[in-house]
Formats: C-alpha cells, sequence, structure tokens
C-alpha cells in the first residue's frame, strides 16, 4: 500500500514538471493546431498551449501559437515554448518574446522566446507574454 501511495504523490508532484522539461512533450506527425503545417517536436519554435478542457495543441511556430491565444484567450490555461538559446521547454506565459529580422521560422513569424529577459535583450526589446501579441504582424 505504501508503494501504490508513494507512486501516486510521484505522478502528482513530479509529472507535471515533465510539460516543460522533457523531450518528447510533442507527438511525432502531429499537425499545427493553427496552419495545419506538420509540428517539428525539435524545433526551437514549436509550442503548445492547454486548453479549459485539458486538451493540448500544438503549433510549429510561436508566432501560430500566440495568434491562436490571442483569439482564443480565454479558454487557454497554460502554454509551453522552447528558450532560444537553450532548446529547453519553458512556461510560454513566464517567457520573454522578441522579433528577430533575419531568423527563419517555419511560418516566417520570426519570434523567439526566453526564459531570461537579460538573454532576450541580447536580441532586442523584449515583451512579456500579454505583450507579445504585438509582434504579431
Amino acid at each position: 500500500m505504501g508503494r501504490v501511495l508513494s507512486l501516486g504523490l510521484f505522478v502528482l508532484l513530479f509529472l507535471p514538471c515533465h510539460a516543460y522539461t522533457g523531450d518528447n512533450v510533442i507527438p511525432p506527425d502531429v499537425k499545427c493546431s493553427e496552419c495545419g503545417m506538420g509540428v517539428d517536436p525539435s524545433s526551437k519554435f514549436s509550442a503548445w498551449v492547454l486548453d479549459d478542457k485539458g486538451g493540448k495543441l500544438f503549433f510549429c511556430d510561436i508566432g501560430d501559437m500566440l495568434n491562436h491565444y490571442k483569439n482564443d484567450i480565454n479558454r487557454i490555461r497554460s502554454a509551453g515554448v522552447r528558450d532560444y538559446t537553450t532548446g529547453q521547454w519553458i512556461d510560454g506565459k513566464k517567457a520573454f518574446y522578441i522579433s528577430i529580422k533575419g531568423i527563419k521560422t517555419p511560418m516566417s513569424w520570426g519570434i523567439a522566446a526566453f526564459r531570461d529577459k537579460s538573454n532576450a535583450e541580447k536580441f532586442g526589446s523584449p515583451s512579456p507574454f500579454m505583450e507579445a501579441f504585438r509582434l504579431l504582424k
């Protein structure tokens, strides 16, 4: 009984962290919920959101995720993006966003996400999540 309880606590306490740190956050062969293009699970520009019903939506480009979020803001609970400098998954609502001229992103939005504001500032003027929608052009 003690082992089952311990396993249950492990699942409750540690698996939610996997949403930002695991390598298999995006399943293979998934399509972008915004544009329908295939999502590259290893891309620094892939993203996901979790809606209010627990459904996970995937995006090939951070710009597609921001656009979807902007149009459905009341139904989205959380978001995940990759840090541009490290490639690690981070909380999309805590990230800083930059529009970087010259970088190629899957849908040509040119938007990168950063965990740290200081790293983002090396590329321009960072926007926190709720201001990042202004980067959509």
